[in-house]
């Protein structure tokens, strides 16, 4: 392997090890000061002394509502738009970093690793 590809492996091993390191410090840090989850409730209701809090999209009539203009389909897709929005706040934001540090590491030590085996063939005679 010549060299420069050397030299850009380490750094790429290094990228990848900087990289994991970080990231699962960083998802740590957030999962340890994280609160519960995600609250977005505009209003409360006290049912036998409990207070629970009421989102707008958990109520009848709004998905009544929502079905009614927009389809299944606008139900599902305002489901999931709810289920991602909820992906960054709270201790979900924590495994959002931890797998993404994680994937980035990997594509780094990927990368790193193909361009050893691309340096190792040689000219065949």
């Amino acid at each position: 392997m010549d060299r420069k590809n050397s030299r850009l492996q380490r750094h790429l091993y290094l990228a990848s090890a900087i990289v994991l390191l970080a990231g699962l410090l960083s998802a740590g840090l957030v999962y340890y000061s994280a609160s519960g989850g995600y609250n977005r409730a505009l209003g409360y209701d006290v049912v036998g002394g409990n207070v629970y809090s009421v989102a707008p999209d958990e109520s009848k009539s709004y998905r009544r509502d929502m079905e009614m203009y927009s389809g299944k389909s606008g139900l599902l897709i305002a489901d999931f738009n709810g289920w991602l929005a909820s992906l960054w706040h709270g201790k979900r934001l924590a495994y959002v970093l931890a797998i993404s540090a994680a994937f980035i590491s990997y594509a780094c030590f990927w990368i790193a690793r193909d361009l050893d085996l691309a340096g190792t063939e040689g000219p065949e005679d």
